[in-house]
C-alpha cells in the first residue's frame, strides 16, 4: 500500500470505482422494467423493477462525478501546462479517441439495437442509410464530446478571468453549495417543461446530450475547477465530511426514488411534480458527487498493485465497454439462467474483458497510456 501526500488517490479510485458503476448500470438497463424501447438489448424473458430502481438511483450521479473529477483535474492541468501544452494533451487524450469512437465505433454499437432484434439489414447499409439519421448517437463517446466543450469553456473563462488560475486554499461557503443547487434544479424544472427529462439531442452531429442535464454538469465541473483552486483533499484542505453528507445521500436519494414511483407527491398536478422531480434530482446530485468524493478521499486516499491497475486502466475500460457489453449480453439473452444470474455474469464477462484488454493493448496506445500502471 502507498500513501503519497503529494498525490490525491482518492480521486484517482473514484473514477476507476465510477467507471466500473457504469458499466454495471448500463448492464442493467437490459434487464429492468419499464426499458426505453430504444436499448441497445433487451432481455425481456424477466424485466426486474429492482433494476429499474438501481437504474434511476444511479443515473443521477454517475455523470456528475464524471464531470466533477474532469473539472479539478482539468483546471490543474490547463495551470500547469499553459494553452498550448493543455490542448497538445487533451487532443490526443480526449478529442481523438472522441472522434474514432463517435465515427468507427457508435454505429457498430448502435447497430446492435437492430441485430439483437433480427432486423433484415446489413450493418453497411444501416451505417450509410440510417445512422446518419434517426438513430444518430455517439454511444458513450458523447461524454469526451461534452467535455471538449468544457474544456473550451474553461479555457475562455481562464482567459477573460486569469485569476481563476491562482491556487490558495479556501473553503466552500453555503452560497457555493445553494448555487450549484439553484442552477442544477431551476434548469431541470424549466427544461423539462419543454421535453421528457432522458431526451436525447444531437447538435450537428458533434454533440450529443441530454438538454435537462447540461446547466447541471457544467454547474458541477466549474465546481470541481473551484475545488482544485481552493486546494480541496489535500493537507489542511477542505474535505466533505462523511456523517453530514452521508445523511444527506440517503435521505437525498430515498426522497427521489420514491417521488420518481410515485411513492409521494402523488396527489400534486404535471407542474408541480416537474418541480418537485427537479430540486429531488439537484439536491440527490449534489449530495452524491460531495458524499462520494468526501468518502473517497477519507477512506481511499492511497494506492496498491490492485488499485493502481484499476485506475491506469480505467479510462481504456470507459471507451471499450459499450461494444463488448452489448455484444455480451446479446449472447446471454439465449442462455437458460435466472435473470440474476445473467446479469452478475454479462457484468463479470464484460468486466474481465474489458480490463484485459485495456492492461494487455489499449494502455500501449498514446491516448490512453499511463505512468501509473505497474
Amino acid at each position: 500500500m502507498k500513501n503519497d501526500s503529494r498525490r490525491i488517490y482518492a480521486l484517482d479510485n473514484l473514477k476507476w470505482f465510477i467507471i466500473w458503476l457504469m458499466v454495471v448500470f448500463h448492464a442493467a438497463m437490459c434487464y429492468m422494467a419499464f426499458a426505453p424501447e430504444w436499448w441497445y438489448v433487451v432481455d425481456a424473458a424477466d424485466p426486474q423493477l429492482s433494476a429499474t430502481i438501481f437504474v434511476c438511483w444511479a443515473d443521477i450521479f454517475i455523470m456528475p462525478a464524471m464531470f466533477f473529477v474532469s473539472g479539478y483535474f482539468g483546471l490543474a492541468s490547463l495551470a500547469k501546462h499553459g494553452v498550448k501544452k493543455f490542448w497538445r494533451g487533451k487532443f490526443v487524450r480526449i478529442i481523438l479517441p472522441w472522434l474514432v469512437g463517435a465515427i468507427f465505433v457508435a454505429p457498430l454499437v448502435t447497430y446492435i439495437i437492430l441485430a439483437s432484434r433480427h432486423a433484415p439489414i446489413t450493418f453497411w447499409k444501416f451505417y450509410t442509410e440510417l445512422f446518419w439519421g434517426v438513430f444518430y448517437q455517439q454511444a458513450q463517446y458523447w461524454y469526451l464530446g461534452a467535455l471538449t466543450a468544457l474544456y473550451l469553456l474553461l479555457v475562455w473563462f481562464c482567459d477573460l478571468f486569469p485569476k481563476f488560475l491562482t491556487r490558495a486554499k479556501g473553503l466552500p461557503t453555503l452560497k457555493f453549495f445553494a448555487t450549484i443547487f439553484f442552477i442544477s434544479a431551476v434548469t431541470i424544472a424549466l427544461i423539462s417543461q419543454k421535453m421528457p427529462p432522458d431526451t436525447w439531442k444531437f447538435f450537428g452531429y458533434i454533440l450529443v446530450l441530454q438538454p435537462v442535464r447540461i446547466p447541471t454538469y457544467i454547474a458541477i465541473f466549474f465546481a470541481g475547477a473551484q475545488a482544485w483552486r481552493q486546494n480541496w483533499f489535500t493537507n489542511g484542505g477542505y474535505v466533505p465530511k462523511l456523517w453530514s453528507w452521508g445523511i444527506f445521500f440517503v435521505l437525498s436519494g430515498a426522497i427521489y426514488i420514491s417521488q420518481r414511483f410515485g411513492f409521494v407527491f402523488a396527489e400534486f398536478d404535471d407542474l408541480e411534480k416537474i418541480w418537485l422531480n427537479a430540486i429531488c434530482q439537484a439536491a440527490f446530485t449534489i449530495a452524491a458527487v460531495f458524499f462520494l468524493t468526501g468518502f473517497f478521499v477519507r477512506k481511499f486516499n492511497f494506492t496498491s498493485r490492485i488499485l493502481e491497475n484499476l485506475s491506469a486502466t480505467s479510462y481504456a475500460v470507459y471507451w471499450l465497454h459499450m461494444p463488448i457489453l452489448f455484444f455480451v449480453a446479446w449472447i446471454f439473452v439465449a442462455v437458460p439462467l435466472g435473470v440474476y444470474l445473467k446479469y452478475f455474469s454479462v457484468c463479470a464477462v464484460t468486466l474481465g474483458l474489458c480490463f484485459i484488454l485495456s492492461r494487455a493493448v489499449f494502455i500501449q496506445l498514446p491516448g490512453f497510456s499511463s505512468k501509473k500502471i505497474i
